[in-house]
């Protein structure tokens, strides 16, 4: 149960998170998370940070200049992509998702930094929406009366493939859930279970929520059927291996659990493949789809984009989002890298990819300087592992240009930094 009585911050905080996790609004035909309705209140803090009227810690300062440049380069990209095409110069609105993640994560930083936050509070009630966000996509796949409501609450598109397939077996009903599609859906419980797990292993806290969120992105990750939802999970148990031996300077005991976890999953899927469950027959369906497929439509979005690639101006700055959306793949292509390359070019791949290595290097580093606060380490762990297993998943789906799935790893990397940067301004007390 949250408290009756909630001090004014941490009341504003569960507001922020509520607002995070309820459906979309539309402005005209741009679909956006509420939350951004708070992005004016974002700007005018990132205004005043710029003006040096707020302090901020020097890794903010490094994430404001690379944002900032990545800014200059989508315009560039545009005005040269657009006159070169259409003759005319189209407004990078794509710019806009790139204003919204990087104000989202500064005004969480200075938050944190600044304000008289608990810890504590964040990491319960993160849990709490967390397990709602992942019941709202159970709600849409299991039949029972309220089906239809959450479908319609968070659909995919206008919702009428969902309602139209309602009849059909549990195992052959993909779960589009809170991200509002399947296969960014299975990305984000990916992202949430790294949080789970890092607050079940490392804060030892809040178990209940924690092990009920493990259960429910599992849950969620399969009957969304996604793929790079799976890749990510698994890729992140192995991250978890490593941190652990870095933090522990042992590899004995984690070895020994990974074996023996690695060992009981295998065992356990393959009884149930040799039985016949639909559920994992479907998935090992799918996997080998793509293999035979070699890769399908991704590896033909891949040739399209590169052949349009005409001159070294492309290479350099890219073709532009705006020229992507009025080719003949509208969406461009679903392997992200390759989609920034295509879009923005290398020196937009370079930027965007610099401000992933500079959060890595930066949550490494402070990793074991964390050992005695438990919250501050797990905010750390969650992010680094959250923010590495996610550009796996990004080798089939977005992560930067997605919605629902880029909103939620903004949020966590700014309270990590804030809540690290006040640790350390503190003297190592919180």
């Amino acid at each position: 149960m949250i408290e009756a009585t909630i001090k004014p911050n941490n009341l504003l905080l569960l507001v922020l998170l509520l607002l995070s996790v309820m459906p979309y609004i539309y402005v005209g035909s741009y679909g956006m998370p509420v939350l951004y309705l708070l992005l004016p209140i974002g700007i005018v803090i990132f205004i005043l940070v710029l003006f040096g009227k707020i302090r901020i810690p020097r890794i903010t300062k490094t994430l404001i200049l690379l944002f900032i440049l990545i800014l200059i380069e989508i315009f560039i990209s545009t005005l040269y992509g657009t006159i070169t095409t259409f003759n005319k110069f189209d407004i990078p609105t794509d710019s806009i998702q790139y204003v919204a993640r990087f104000i989202t994560l500064i005004s969480f930083i200075v938050w944190f930094y600044k304000g008289k936050i608990e810890v504590d509070k964040f990491i319960r009630y993160f849990l709490v929406f967390l397990n709602i966000a992942m019941l709202i996509g159970i709600f849409q796949w299991i039949p029972w009366p309220g089906r239809e409501l959450f479908i319609q609450l968070y659909p995919f598109r206008d919702g009428s493939l969902q309602l139209s397939q309602l009849d059909r077996e549990l195992y052959r009903f993909r779960l589009h859930g809170i991200a509002q599609f399947a296969t960014a859906n299975g990305g984000l419980a990916a992202f949430f279970f790294v949080f789970a797990y890092s607050v079940f292993k490392y804060y030892k806290k809040y178990n209940f929520l924690s092990i009920t969120l493990m259960v429910l992105t599992v849950i969620n990750i399969f009957a969304s059927q996604a793929r790079g939802g799976i890749l990510a999970l698994f890729f992140s148990l192995f991250l978890f291996y490593f941190v652990s031996i870095y933090l522990n300077k042992s590899s004995i005991k984690p070895t020994l659990f990974m074996m023996t976890a690695s060992g009981i999953i295998t065992t356990i899927s393959i009884y149930l493949y040799n039985t016949g469950n639909k559920f994992i027959g479907s998935m090992v369906f799918r996997w080998n789809h793509l293999f035979e497929a070699r890769g399908g439509a991704r590896v033909d979005q891949i040739y399209y984009f590169i052949s349009l690639l005409e001159n070294p101006f492309f290479y350099l700055f890219g073709l532009s989002k705006q020229v992507v959306n009025q080719s003949e793949i509208s969406y461009g292509v679903e392997i992200e890298p390759i989609n920034i390359f295509v879009t923005y070019g290398a020196i937009g791949f370079l930027l965007q990819y610099s401000v992933i290595v500079v959060l890595l290097i930066y949550f490494l580093r402070n990793m074991r300087k964390c050992l005695e606060n438990k919250a501050v380490l797990t905010l750390i762990v969650a992010s680094f592992v959250g923010i590495l297993s996610y550009q796996i998943f990004s080798l089939g789906y977005y992560f930067f240009r997605e919605l629902r799935v880029g909103l939620f790893p903004w949020i966590l990397i700014g309270v990590a930094i804030g809540v690290l940067e006040k640790y350390s301004r503190d003297g190592c007390k919180l």
